[in-house]
């Protein structure tokens, strides 16, 4: 059988719709950022939002998500254009990837219904997608990436190509932690940046592209615009090793805690077992009857010493702390998933509240109610997204590599935060949630050209 269309990457790749592309993503924006608008904001969208306002004064977290909401200001939108911005992103880079692998219109469509689809049948994607967190803004231009690759193969276009590579260059800007969701996806993009024929010359282009896209994230979250002063680094591992110390303690029972942490009052470990939730450090703070008070500080780099001190020492606890982290974070225990939607817009200076308080709260209310049962919670759209991308490399499937490569970053992404995530939040997975969504739905795709080839 004879293909008219490019073949890159095992897959005939045709000619990319972006006119189609563009309307379906303006449909889901639109009739979603209506009832949330200007989306929910919690303290760290807030903080950003200060700092876009105000100035960057810190690199707590990285300041690009800052400067986003700077330039919707200028634009007028508000913060709000951001919420509608990496919405229509991220639903525009998926429409765009199926119509490169799919010819047909009408097919293109039901693929998109279907990725759209799973923000509803998994309400913890829907719930991260309702607010203004960089995880979505992570998600939004990581797909864009992957969209203007696959766009650059069809039409060898290497202006796309660094597009592309910008694109990854902002995921990698908008979190500390983004490097492992990406770098699978980079790595081909480097060695096959057209598909399986690509020359010496594309691959050098690719490559310098890929080094100046790395080389500009980083140097974002050292120089600030537009002074390019520095600001001070970020300290915020000191939060995930006071979380380590609690939960390590209450797994020995008996406090590992320096006693700047507590105000130089003895603990015991009944008490930190009672203070304990794997759920987020910030629950270990809450005053309790009978518990002395957990100070947030990390008592002159008192913490961080007992922290490299314990863990070599009592790692078996470490190992199960994290683990139980990992399980609520995944959605696999008993109670549900932890904070699946953020409940409105927190307190700020700049008077911005919701327009639609009722229907903010009826789209929250869906979150919350539909994310408990088992089958809808992320580990199980994690799980089905491996299965296809492993069942496309047995099968040799077209795409497939594009598919590990996703799937890896996505495995990556939440390995990574087992050793630093300070919270189990749903929101924090929210990046390689998105990019199953689109593994399950592309590989579906690819599988079936599999089979038609045969």
């Amino acid at each position: 059988m004879t293909i008219s269309a490019p073949v890159a990457f095992g897959l005939a790749l045709h000619r990319p719709r972006w006119a189609l592309a563009a309307a379906l993503a303006a449909l889901v924006t639109a009739s979603f950022c209506w009832p949330l608008w200007p989306g929910l904001m919690s303290y760290d969208s807030v903080y950003a939002y200060t700092e876009a306002r105000l100035g960057v004064e810190t690199m707590l977290w990285p300041p690009a998500h800052a400067y986003l909401f700077w330039i919707s200001e200028r634009l007028g939108a508000g913060p709000g254009g951001l919420f509608a911005a990496q919405t229509s992103i991220l639903f525009f880079a998926a429409a765009l990837i199926f119509s490169l692998a799919v010819k047909r219109a009408p097919v293109v469509i039901m693929a998109f219904v279907a990725f759209t689809g799973a923000f509803v049948l998994f309400p913890p994607l829907l719930g991260s997608l309702a607010a203004q967190w960089r995880d979505v803004t992570t998600a939004s231009f990581t797909l864009l990436g992957i969209a203007l690759w696959l766009a650059a193969a069809q039409v060898r276009s290497k202006f796309l190509l660094a597009g592309a590579a910008a694109a990854f260059s902002l995921a990698l800007a908008l979190r500390y932690n983004a490097f492992p969701l990406v770098f699978a996806l980079l790595g081909l993009m480097v060695l096959q940046p057209f598909g399986e024929a690509s020359g010496a010359r594309i691959r050098l282009a690719a490559l310098a592209f890929a080094a100046l896209g790395c080389a500009l994230a980083y140097a974002s979250t050292v120089w600030r615009l537009p002074d390019l002063a520095r600001p001070p680094p970020p300290q915020a591992f000191s939060a995930t090793q006071a979380f380590d110390l609690i939960g390590m303690s209450a797994c020995l029972d008996r406090s590992l805690l320096p006693p700047a942490v507590t105000a130089d009052k003895p603990i015991s470990g009944d008490q930190l077992r009672r203070a304990y939730d794997p759920r987020h450090l910030q629950l270990a703070y809450q005053p309790r009857d009978g518990v002395p008070p957990i100070l947030q500080t990390d008592g002159a780099g008192a913490v961080q010493a007992a922290w490299r001190r314990e863990i070599p020492r009592q790692w078996r606890c470490y190992l199960a702390h994290r683990t139980l982290v990992l399980v609520e974070q995944l959605g696999m225990a008993k109670r549900g998933v932890f904070y699946p939607v953020h409940g409105g817009i927190d307190a700020n200076r700049f008077g911005v509240r919701l327009s639609r308080p009722e229907a903010a709260a009826q789209v929250g209310g869906f979150v919350e109610r539909n994310s408990q049962p088992l089958w809808r919670r992320p580990f199980v759209l994690h799980a089905l997204a491996g299965l296809i991308a492993l069942a496309a490399c047995f099968a040799s499937a077209p795409g497939r590599l594009i598919l590990a490569a996703g799937w890896l970053g996505s495995a990556a992404y939440v390995g990574l935060l087992f050793v630093v995530a300070p919270a189990a939040d749903a929101r924090y997975i929210f990046p390689p949630n998105a990019i199953c969504a689109l593994i399950v739905v592309l590989g579906v795709i690819c599988l079936s050209r599999r089979r038609a080839g045969r």
